[in-house]
């Protein structure tokens, strides 16, 4: 249960904002590209949830075994990101402009990836060789607060350029977007779906469901997944099911 002081202390869905999803103002059956265009807003949503829940926990992370763990959710959250990145420029925009048949239709959004990729890249490499008795909060939020106006511009650009595949063969264009989300299903089991629950949010905008799952999915990961990097876990913005609790490590003046 989240304490109504708990609730004034800063959350997930900031500094760097989260983004309208089409959900709000469309019905996302009306066509595939509404339908791809939502989920993406919904994954994007998360990866800020991420990254402001890194940027704000980073300068109270003090205890040995504490960074050694807010490390390996910082790397795990990079990772996740970088692949999703990749995924998306060697497989889904090539797959979506095959079939809107118009050349680098989706260019722009691959040329905003590199503004703020390199970036990433350190993060990744800083997450990932840095000893817990080295860490230095300031160097993690200096390569957030470099890459994230890029990287939120990026995620909320693309809302739109997937929107405007709207004219074209739906039916395909979610054969594309299907196929890239199996293969990012092949992500370590261990890691992407215990993380990507708990960046989730399922009161975002009223209530929602995303993703979509089977049923006990949630307690599959929960009860087989989640335990190896239980300790990483404690710095994600809401629990297995999606519910917002409080951060754990943030200091009131974050």
């Amino acid at each position: 249960m989240v304490t109504t002081s708990e609730l004034a202390r800063p959350w997930a869905d900031g500094p760097w904002p989260l983004i309208e999803t089409p959900s709000k103002t469309r019905n996302v059956s009306e066509h595939p590209a509404v339908y791809i265009a939502n989920e993406m807003a919904c994954a994007h949503n998360s990866m800020l949830r991420g990254l402001n829940s890194i940027y704000l926990q980073a300068s109270s992370v003090q205890e040995p075994q504490d960074v050694s763990d807010f490390l390996f959710f910082i790397h795990a959250w990079a990772g996740w990101v970088s692949h999703h990145h990749v995924l998306e420029e060697e497989k889904m925009f090539p797959g979506f402009e095959k079939v809107i048949g118009v050349p680098n239709f989706l260019e722009t959004n691959v040329e905003q990836h590199h503004s703020f990729q390199p970036l990433l890249k350190k993060l990744l490499e800083y997450s990932s060789t840095t000893q817990p008795a080295k860490y230095q909060a300031s160097v993690v939020r200096q390569l957030i607060e470099e890459m994230a106006p890029s990287f939120r511009q990026h995620l909320s650009d693309e809302i739109s350029s997937l929107l405007s595949m709207e004219p074209y063969d739906g039916d395909a264009l979610l054969k594309v977007y299907k196929e890239c989300e199996a293969d990012a299903g092949k992500q370590d089991k261990h890691v992407v779906p215990p993380m990507v629950l708990g960046l989730r949010d399922i009161t975002f905008e009223g209530g929602n469901q995303w993703p979509t799952m089977p049923p006990l999915s949630a307690w599959i990961v929960y009860l087989f997944f989640s335990g190896k990097h239980a300790g990483s876990w404690r710095f994600l913005p809401c629990d297995t099911w999606g519910n917002p609790r409080a951060l754990k490590f943030v200091k009131e003046d974050a």
